[in-house]
């Protein structure tokens, strides 16, 4: 197992930097691009004939960070396996999860190798190298590796949450949207921690019948028409950057009657609704997210 030398400690799959690892290499982190924050996007247009510009929300950027630093091997031997370790780390042009870990926290990003290659530099007494790592995150935000979990509650009959169209979804007289109230208990409650917004993941074990999701707060609707089986599981996952939803590992995205996503802001708190008829279990899992 890898010994740290100092903090943070970076790892990406079985490779880690700022330690001692298995194969008696030093690897150290001179450098490193990762504790700043990502950019932002603008959507500005200027104005012809007055002060200022026209403008829409922005949005985070996605991130182009860089590792560098030496590598200490044994000898020349173990700066040869230590060099085709670094340079095989993303053999498919998969995305893996860098780890970061300072001694207070543990976060990571999921990141791929980006345009640039790889570079190295090999000592004059070639048992030991430079390297710079670049590495391309298309999701900008770091997120705890700490699942935060609601639930599982079993849902118990015809539950009343959600719009009740049954007495024509609009009700003028109380405030327009009637919302019905929550008869089965199906209420998650999901909070937020970090500064940027996170997605949260549903999954649900049947047996249910059109399991629907609402955030009261905004209207907005999560609706699966269909039913989950006994032993059926499904699972919607809401966030932009993983967006799916699967029936026990198959593509159901064409079941969804409402794909309103819902959003746990920073440092806030989303109240779910869930309806659906049958007696089967509910959960959401997210991590909280940071710049």
């Amino acid at each position: 197992m890898p010994t740290s030398v100092i903090l943070p400690v970076y790892s990406i799959g079985d490779w880690s930097a700022n330690v001692d690892d298995d194969f008696g290499c030093r690897w150290v982190v001179t450098a490193q691009t990762l504790h700043s924050g990502p950019g932002r996007k603008l959507h500005v247009t200027e104005r012809p004939f007055g002060m200022g510009a026209y403008r829409a929300r922005s949005y985070l950027t996605a991130r182009s960070d860089t590792l560098q630093g030496w590598c200490q091997a044994p000898d020349f031997a173990g700066a040869v396996a230590a060099r085709d370790r670094l340079l095989g780390m993303f053999p498919d042009g998969a995305q893996l999860a860098l780890v970061k870990s300072d001694g207070l926290s543990a976060r990571q990003l999921l990141v791929e190798l980006d345009a640039d290659a790889v570079k190295l530099d090999g000592w004059a007494d070639a048992q030991g190298f430079d390297w710079q790592l670049p590495l391309y995150a298309a999701d900008p935000r770091w997120l705890d590796t700490s699942v935060q979990t609601a639930g599982p509650f079993t849902v118990g009959g015809a539950a009343t949450d959600g719009l009740d169209w049954g007495s024509g979804g609009l009700d003028w007289a109380n405030g327009g949207l009637d919302w019905g109230s929550s008869g089965n208990g199906g209420v998650l409650s999901l909070s937020n921690l970090g500064t940027a917004p996170t997605w949260p993941v549903f999954t649900i074990v049947g047996p249910l019948t059109n399991p629907t999701f609402t955030n009261p707060a905004t209207g907005d609707v999560i609706a699966y028409t269909g039913t989950v089986e006994a032993g059926q599981t499904l699972v919607i996952d809401t966030s932009p950057f993983t967006r799916s939803v699967a029936l026990n590992g198959v593509d159901r995205f064409g079941f969804l009657a409402s794909a309103q996503w819902i959003e746990i802001p920073p440092g806030g708190q989303v109240t779910v609704q869930f309806s659906g008829t049958g007696a089967g279990t509910v959960t959401a899992t997210w991590q909280y997210a940071y710049n």
